[in-house]
């Protein structure tokens, strides 16, 4: 494991245990969970935070700000000690490990389900009860729209995808008949 790995995922270990301590894992997570999308999309955030000329109460407050209402105690805790540590060029890997070491801890999968046009309530649940019975953990689905997929579905699950949409296939046909010239006479 590198060094960003190995800190990181001490560091989540270290917020897991002390959220567990406090009741609070399964807030952090609900928090931590939307901050994987954010945070390295926003530069300005990202900048303010390793920036070594912004104080350390002012970094929270960027941090801070990214949590609708704000983080939990226990997160804000969390962030301080980071933050002492001059640990934040870290914090992007240490969320992310941590909601990996939850979904490890509470046997919990991420599925994603893409479709061309929206389905109904039945499918989803279709789909996410037959996954939770072959991998004997909780999944949680979210269902996308995509209209560029024509038709068929895309779903994805950790490192499983089965792709069966139309526009793979097109892509698969194009590529077959590409390479295979028919002879003009």
């Amino acid at each position: 494991m590198t060094g960003i790995g190995l800190i990181s995922r001490r560091y989540a270990k270290a917020l897991a245990e002390y959220s567990a301590g406090l009741g609070e894992e399964a807030v952090v997570y609900g928090q931590l969970l939307p901050l994987t999308q954010r945070y390295d999309y926003v530069p300005a955030v990202r900048e303010a935070v390793l920036s070594p000329l912004v104080p350390q109460e002012d970094k929270l407050a960027v941090i801070s700000a990214l949590f609708d209402g704000g983080p939990c105690r226990c997160l804000q805790d969390f962030i301080r000690l980071v933050l002492r540590h001059r640990r934040e060029a870290y914090l992007y890997f240490i969320i992310h490990s941590y909601v990996e070491l939850y979904r490890e801890r509470h046997h919990l999968k991420e599925a994603m389900l893409v479709t061309a046009v929206p389905l109904g309530d039945g499918v989803t649940e279709m789909v996410r009860s037959r996954m939770q019975e072959r991998s004997g953990c909780t999944v949680n689905v979210t269902a996308k729209v995509d209209p560029s997929i024509i038709g068929g579905f895309v779903f994805r699950m950790e490192d499983t995808l089965l792709d069966a949409s139309v526009a793979s296939q097109l892509r698969l046909l194009r590529r077959r008949l590409g390479s295979n010239p028919v002879r003009k006479i």
